[in-house]
């Protein structure tokens, strides 16, 4: 066996043959844009999907690509043993023998973005911002695809973010073959002509995305707010800031606590949200600073769903008793 032989037999994957054709991402991609410019919630929710399918694929091929050419696992574990034993290998063995990727990790990649994310950071293919963008670009494709939780008028803003970072990664991706033979009657296509066409056609602005993210954020934030006021009013918050002590302890009070509690970090909040119309030196850095405020906003909103569906019952059940039902 060849020492640097592609996908070697103790790998556990299976062969190369037709796994980097080009074509049915041209495809998606086509269908990406068709999506994204739909114009409506439905479509913009089908353009996020597949754009992160894409992402996925990507990111995995571009793995394959960096690990294509280790050394087999059987190898590696002679030469460790042996370093172990005390016999020296150069300097660019040991490197080899401790920049392996052995089963266990590549298991872990192949189930997992975040793995697949986390090597390629190692490897210098992503920064540690563009990795977290990504990562979290994914989990609102979770919320939209398998929850439902994701907010309707986010999803097209998303859906322009993931496009231009979709494309950037597509676009310095280094395959292992450039093109393939195939007896597939479609014609070949090579990943350099994929550049550019995600983001083609589109006009990204920063500054306006700043804007409408902010949007987002100030929305959201209010809805925090008004939550925080009415649990505070329901508790009996005094002047000093204490509940009503007589007030039971349960499950209900225990979710008006938590949203009184918050309240200390609101005025940071505010200011997260203000801050993202400055944000406007590139995109990545936008959506850091929009995730960031995100992320705390998340930990808190099911209790304001919670709230409002309890108020939206009290005013139902109210209207009923008026009406005699």
């Amino acid at each position: 066996m060849p020492l640097m032989q592609p996908f070697a037999f103790d790998w556990d994957r299976g062969s190369m043959q037709q796994a980097e054709q080009w074509h049915w991402l041209a495809v998606e991609i086509a269908e990406i844009r068709r999506c994204a410019e739909a114009g409506d919630q439905a479509h913009d929710r089908l353009a996020l999907i597949l754009l992160d399918h894409l992402v996925e694929v990507v990111i995995g091929r571009e793995v394959n690509a960096q690990l294509a050419f280790q050394i087999p696992d059987s190898l590696v574990e002679e030469m460790r043993e042996f370093r172990d034993a005390g016999g020296e290998l150069s300097e660019e063995l040991c490197r080899v023998v401790d920049e392996h990727v052995g089963p266990d990790r590549r298991q872990a990649m192949d189930d997992r973005l975040h793995e697949k994310t986390k090597f390629l950071i190692q490897r210098g293919v992503l920064a540690d911002q563009e990795r977290e963008v990504l990562d979290r670009l994914h989990q609102y494709r979770n919320a939209a695809y398998h929850r439902d939780t994701l907010e309707p008028d986010l999803i097209s803003d998303l859906v322009l973010a993931y496009r231009v970072l979709a494309d950037e990664l597509v676009g310095r991706h280094k395959p292992i073959a450039w093109t393939m033979v195939s007896s597939d009657p479609a014609p070949i296509v090579a990943p350099q002509q994929l550049r550019a066409q995600l983001a083609e056609g589109i006009d990204v602005n920063v500054k306006a995305m700043a804007r409408r993210f902010h949007g987002h954020a100030v929305k959201r934030l209010q809805a925090v707010i008004a939550a925080v006021a009415t649990a505070q009013q329901l508790l009996g918050v005094n002047s000093s800031g204490k509940p009503d002590p007589s007030l039971p302890d349960d499950d209900m009070a225990r979710m008006l606590t938590g949203l009184d509690d918050v309240s200390k970090h609101l005025p940071s909040w505010s200011k997260q949200a203000e801050g993202l119309k400055s944000k406007t030196s590139s995109l990545t850095a936008l959506m850091i600073a929009f995730i960031n405020l995100d992320r705390a906003l998340n930990r808190i909103e099911p209790s304001v769903r919670r709230l409002d569906m309890i108020l939206d019952y009290w005013e139902q059940q109210r209207i009923n008793e008026l009406r005699g039902k």
